[in-house]
This record gives C-alpha cells, structure tokens and sequence, in this order.
C-alpha cells in the first residue's frame, strides 16, 4: 500500500542514521515506546490522523509526548508533521522495529491460545522457531481468546501455524459441504 511505502522510506531513512550517528538502541526504545503509546491509546492515533486540528497543535503535542526521545526520533516526527504526513509515525515505528529485529536476527512470534500457557510450552516454541528460522533470539507476544476454544496459533517469519479447536471445526464443516 501506499502508506506501508511512504512509512518504509521514512523508517528507512531513520534507521540508517540511527546506525550511523550511533543512536540504534536510543532509537529503537523511542520506537518502542510509540508503538506501546499507538497501541494503548487509540486517541492518540485518531489525533495524527485528524485533519481537524492544526499542524502546530499536533507538533506541540508530539514534542510534548516524546520530549525524553533521543533528537533523531524527534526531528523525524517534526519532519513528518511539517510534510502532512503524521498519520503514518506509528507505522514507522512497526516498520524500525522490523529492520531492527532483521539486522539482529530477532523473531517476532505471536501466539493466540485460549487459555496462558505454561512457561514449559512457551519455552517449546520459542525452541521450535530458533530451529525453523536460526534467529538468535525469539521474542514471544502472546494474547489469550477464548473463541480458539483451544490449541494455539503461532505466527512467525510470515507463516502461520493454527492447530485451534475452531480451525479443525471449519475444516471439518468444509469437507462436509463438499460431501
């Protein structure tokens, strides 16, 4: 999409001289403050995207929120404002993260089950994409929903594992629409 292009160029841009001024770590943990902050707080992504309030009151807003980020990530989000292009800074956050994540081999891995898993099992899996992927370190996001009813789903390296209850029950239901 267009949004995943302009946001790449501007998280390309950022990365690159995050590594080169030396600030990749500073950088990243702005990043994934904002990420936390677009995450919970659905206002505040309503508010970059709403053409209603003026380009000095979001910046004033922005400084205000990321006044301890290092000068990097702030004079990007100034840069972006100033170019009505705001609604995409919690896209160049994901998008950081993931270069980052790529240039140290950490994989992302996102598991939905319906009930917490036991460390046991968290600990299989992260075992299991080390030996599929040979990242070096695995970082689980897990999230509990009761509709899986049970069995888990694990995404990871752009693939995804589903051994949910519900999974089987619409297999079973196509296979007897086909019979």
């Amino acid at each position: 999409t267009s949004e995943q292009r302009v946001a790449s160029r501007y998280a390309k841009a950022l990365f690159d001289k995050a590594v080169e001024d030396n600030a990749l770590e500073a950088v990243k943990n702005d990043m994934l403050h904002l990420m936390e902050l677009s995450k919970e707080n659905r206002d505040f992504v309503l508010f970059l995207e709403s053409p209603l309030y003026k380009i000095a009151t979001k910046k004033a807003a922005i400084e205000k929120l990321t006044a301890s980020y290092h000068p990097l990530s702030k004079g990007l989000f100034s840069l972006m404002i100033d170019k009505f292009r705001e609604a995409y800074i919690p896209a160049v956050g994901n998008l950081f993260i993931q270069m980052y994540n790529r240039k140290f081999q950490i994989m992302d891995v996102f598991v939905t089950s319906a009930v917490e898993l036991s460390k046991d099992t968290l600990s299989n899996i992260e075992k299991y994409v080390v030996e599929q992927t040979q990242a070096k370190s695995v970082v689980l996001n897990t999230q509990i929903n009761s509709r899986v009813i049970g069995g888990l789903t694990i995404e990871f390296d752009g693939k995804i594992y589903d051994s949910t209850v519900v999974n089987q029950l619409n297999k079973i239901k196509k296979e007897l629409q086909i019979a």
